[in-house]
């Protein structure tokens, strides 16, 4: 999925449960990703936020049991609880130096 370049926020619950989505790409424009906004997708792999990025609500890709690889940017200053939580998948997740 290709998120347009007009959204700046991805709000709670907006794809919770989409079983079948694989992969997001967000544009640079995105500042905030709500809670549970990728809840329960569990066929997503990957997910790289881009540098705008700077609060990942709770439980924001909770659940999300096949997720592998994150990225998140430099700009990263809050992560809510639990905001992976239950991503058992996840080999590695490095952390902006600011957080």
């Amino acid at each position: 999925m290709t998120i347009p370049d007009s959204v700046t926020r991805i709000e709670t619950s907006a794809f919770y449960g989409c079983g079948s989505l694989t992969s997001v790409m967000m544009p640079e424009g995105i500042t905030h990703i709500g809670e549970f906004a990728f809840g329960y997708c569990n066929s997503l792999t990957s997910i790289t936020l881009p540098q705008g990025v700077s609060s990942i609500g709770e439980l924001a890709f909770g659940y999300c049991s096949n997720l592998k690889n994150v990225s998140l940017p430099d700009g990263v200053t809050h992560i809510g609880y639990s905001a992976f939580y239950s991503c058992s998948a996840i080999g590695e997740l490095v952390l902006p130096e600011g957080l």
